[in-house]
């Protein structure tokens, strides 16, 4: 394929993926006019508007756009002739096109509306105090560390070997950064942390003063980054570094009230939809016939191939196709229609 050939051809796909003008249906006076085919101004415009900023800034000459036009004629042309073939009655086609009628009637008729007007005050502030704890979480540390168990009467002599042991790590770390988790995987006294290196995970001050006690808890988020230390607890001696912080997070309804209005708008149309989809259902009276339905072989997937939702037919995803799934929000623009990219006619 040469580079001139390539060119044109990614062009004439970019074209044909547009949303095409129905014939009969076009304004505007004519840039190009022939047998069953004709491209209008207005055509022209719409067709060269759905292209990137990037793209139209290439068709400001005459000459450029005498370019675009042959790609839009080329367009025509195959499309004409497609439909004197009869292809339009294709069976290919015709599932294209009740793809995108089932498309067009999900977003006509879940996809309008504004979550603003929609969902008041007090529903909004509803979902906040039910779910405070996504939007006001506490601060909490990460922490490794290596435990020397104790009880009342070896207490004070753990208490030197936790020390010790300090001090150890301490030597270790100039040479070894991950001295400490070494300690903890060889020496822990806690099962529960000793396999992962003494990784004791994110925890907030009152999780860790539950766990380790409230001493622990309070000199813990006292602790500088990197700093190594010996706290006390009711289990014995932890020799505690701070691996990892989060910062609290104390969002107000006001600051997330667009958040959750958009959420609940969409789950409004989405049971709006299922609703929807029920009713119609219960009003064609559909049967299922187990019987025939069992019968029915399913192929074998090939590698590599796209796994299709059940029960959609092929190229009707969640995502790009015209499956009659739940509507998207409102502030997510309507996908164009499927088209397929026309071979370009040869020179």
């Amino acid at each position: 394929m040469t580079r001139g050939f390539a060119a044109t051809f990614a062009l004439a796909t970019l074209i044909a993926a547009c949303k095409p003008t129905p014939p009969g249906q076009k304004t505007g006076p004519a840039v190009a006019q022939g047998d069953g085919v004709t491209v209008t101004a207005d055509e022209f415009k719409a067709r060269l508007d759905e292209q990137s900023p990037f793209i139209r800034q290439r068709y400001q000459t005459l000459e450029r756009k005498k370019e675009f036009l042959d790609n839009l004629i080329r367009f025509e042309v195959l499309a004409h002739a497609a439909e004197k073939e009869g292809l339009q009655n294709d069976p290919d086609v015709q599932l294209t096109l009740r793809k995108v009628m089932v498309q067009k009637l999900v977003q006509k008729r879940f996809s309008e509306g504004d979550a603003a007007k929609e969902v008041p005050d007090a529903d909004v502030q509803k979902f906040y105090d039910e779910h405070k704890d996504e939007f006001q979480k506490p601060a909490r540390l990460r922490l490794a560390g290596t435990l020397v168990a104790a009880n009342d009467k070896d207490r004070a002599a753990k208490s030197q070997a936790a020390k010790k042991t300090l001090a150890q790590v301490k030597a270790a770390e100039k040479k070894d950064p991950m001295a400490l988790q070494n300690v903890a995987r060889t020496s822990s006294d806690d099962a529960a942390t000793k396999p992962t290196g003494g990784d004791l995970g994110f925890k907030s001050k009152d999780e860790l003063a539950k766990q380790y006690g409230p001493a622990f808890a309070a000199a813990a988020f006292q602790l500088k980054d990197g700093e190594i230390v010996v706290l006390d607890t009711p289990q014995g001696f932890w020799i505690v570094r701070v691996t990892g912080r989060q910062d609290e997070v104390n969002r107000p309804v006001d600051q997330v009230k667009p958040q959750i209005q958009q959420r609940l708008f969409r789950e409004k149309r989405t049971k709006e939809f299922d609703e929807y989809v029920k009713r119609l259902r219960d009003d064609a009276h559909v049967t299922v016939n187990d019987a025939e339905l069992e019968k029915i072989p399913v192929a074998q997937a090939s590698p590599g191939g796209h796994n299709m939702m059940p029960g959609m037919p092929g190229g009707m995803g969640p995502h790009g196709g015209a499956a009659p799934m739940p509507p998207p929000p409102a502030a997510t623009p309507a996908p164009a229609p499927p088209a397929s990219a026309p071979a370009p006619a040869s020179k």
